[in-house]
C-alpha cells in the first residue's frame, strides 16, 4: 500500500533521455510532456527541416525541463524556419545546449489562445543565426516570469539583437504586446555587428514593458545600443543594473523613460554613454541615472534630450568633465557627476577578466513565480 501512494505520487513525473539516433523530434515537438518531466538530450547534433515546435506546459513548482548533456547540439539545416519555436510553453525550462543554424534561434510566442509564459533559458550557447537571437514579439502576447540567464549569444544576423523583447507599437500608437517581471542576467552577449546585421542591440525592450530586471550581463562589439528600453506606459519601472558594456557602434545604454540605471560601466562607446530621449510613446520622465561609469565614450557620457517631464535624476555618475548634456535642463536634478581622472581614462578589453556567468541560481525564485 505504501508503495503504491508513492508511486501515485511520483509516478506521473518521467525522466527521458534521446540521441540523434532515436525519435527525438517527436518527443521534443507538440505538447506530450507532463509537469514534473525532464528530457535528456545526448551529446550529437540534432537535425530536421520540419517546423520545430515546442508546446509543453508544466506547472509552478513542476516545470517540464528539456537539456542537454555535453556536445548537444540543435541545428537547424537552413533558414526556412527558425531552430526552436516556443509555442504556447509554459513553466518550461530550456538548458545546456548548443542552439544554430534558422531564421531566428529561438522564438517565443501564443499558440492559439495560449500565452507563453514563464520560460527559462538557461546556459544556451546560441550563435550564427539568420536573424534574432531570441525573440518575445508575438502580437497580442503578454509575456510574463520569463527568466534568461547565463546564455552565450554572438553572431546573429538580419535585424541582428540577443534578445528582442515586446512588440513595436501599432500606428495608433497602441502596443499590441508586451514583457513584464522578467529577468535577464548574467548573459555574455558580443559580435552583433556582422554584415548581415542591420541593427544588433544587445537586449531590447519594446515599448510598454514594464517591471523587468537587466544586470550582470557582460555585452560588447553591437551595432546598436548594447541595452536599449523605452517606456512603461507609466508602469513599474524597468531596472538596468551592474552590466558592462563596451564597443557599441551606437550608444553604450539607451533608455526613454522610467528606468533606473545604476552601477553600470561602459566604455568606447560609438555614441553616447548613456542616451535618454523621446521614442515611440515614451517622453523622457521617471529616470534615475546614478553611479554609473562611462569611459572614452564617441559622444557625451551621459545625454537627456527633450521635451521631458516629470522626475528626472542624474548623479554620482564617473564621466568626463563637460560630458554630461541635458537639454533643456529645467526639472532635471544633476549633481556630483564628475571625475575627470575615471571618466578619461582608456579602456582595454584585454585587461577585463574571462567572462563567467554568476554563480547564484535563479530556480528557486523562479519556480515560485
Amino acid at each position: 500500500m505504501l508503495f503504491l501512494m508513492a508511486t501515485l505520487v511520483v509516478g506521473h513525473a518521467a525522466v527521458y533521455r534521446v540521441t540523434p539516433e532515436d525519435d527525438w523530434y517527436g518527443r521534443l515537438s507538440g505538447s506530450g510532456l507532463k509537469p514534473g518531466d525532464e528530457l535528456v538530450l545526448g551529446p550529437g547534433v540534432y537535425s530536421d527541416r520540419r517546423l520545430l515546435k515546442v508546446s509543453h506546459r508544466g506547472k509552478r513548482g513542476k516545470p517540464v525541463t528539456v537539456r542537454g548533456e555535453r556536445g548537444a547540439v540543435i541545428r537547424r539545416p537552413d533558414a526556412r524556419q527558425n531552430t526552436i519555436n516556443l509555442a504556447g510553453a509554459q513553466y518550461l525550462v530550456l538548458r545546456d545546449l548548443e542552439i544554430t543554424g534558422g531564421a531566428a534561434g529561438i522564438r517565443i510566442h501564443a499558440d492559439g489562445g495560449t500565452p507563453a509564459a514563464y520560460v527559462m533559458l538557461q546556459n544556451l550557447h546560441i550563435h550564427h543565426i539568420g536573424g534574432v537571437a531570441v525573440t518575445c514579439n508575438h502580437d497580442g502576447n503578454v509575456y510574463r516570469g520569463m527568466v534568461f540567464r547565463q546564455n552565450h549569444i554572438h553572431h546573429t544576423g538580419g535585424h541582428g539583437e540577443a534578445f528582442y523583447l515586446g512588440c513595436n507599437n501599432r500606428p495608433d500608437g497602441s502596443s499590441p504586446g508586451y514583457i513584464t517581471g522578467a529577468l535577464i542576467e548574467g548573459n555574455y552577449i558580443h559580435d552583433l555587428n556582422g554584415s548581415g546585421v542591420s541593427q544588433g542591440d544587445g537586449i531590447e525592450l519594446k515599448d510598454g514593458s514594464f517591471g523587468n530586471i537587466v544586470r550582470h550581463n557582460v555585452i560588447h562589439d553591437t551595432k546598436y545600443p548594447g541595452i536599449t528600453a523605452y517606456g512603461t506606459d507609466g508602469k513599474q519601472p524597468n531596472v538596468i543594473e551592474n552590466n558592462l558594456i563596451w564597443n557599441t557602434m551606437d550608444s553604450g545604454i539607451q533608455i526613454a523613460a522610467e528606468a533606473r540605471i545604476t552601477h553600470n560601466i561602459i566604455a568606447r562607446a560609438g555614441g553616447n554613454g548613456i542616451r535618454s530621449m523621446p521614442h515611440q510613446s515614451a517622453v523622457p520622465k521617471d529616470l534615475i541615472i546614478a553611479n554609473n561609469a562611462v569611459m572614452s565614450s564617441k559622444a557625451s557620457d551621459i545625454r537627456i534630450s527633450g521635451p521631458h517631464e516629470g522626475s528626472i535624476i542624474v548623479r554620482q555618475n564617473r564621466i568626463r568633465d563637460g560630458s554630461l548634456r541635458i537639454e533643456p535642463m529645467q526639472g532635471v536634478e544633476a549633481g556630483a557627476n564628475s571625475s575627470s581622472a575615471t571618466g578619461s581614462r582608456k579602456f582595454d578589453p584585454a585587461k577585463v577578466p574571462a567572462w563567467k556567468p554568476p554563480r547564484n541560481f535563479f530556480l528557486r525564485e523562479f519556480l515560485a513565480r
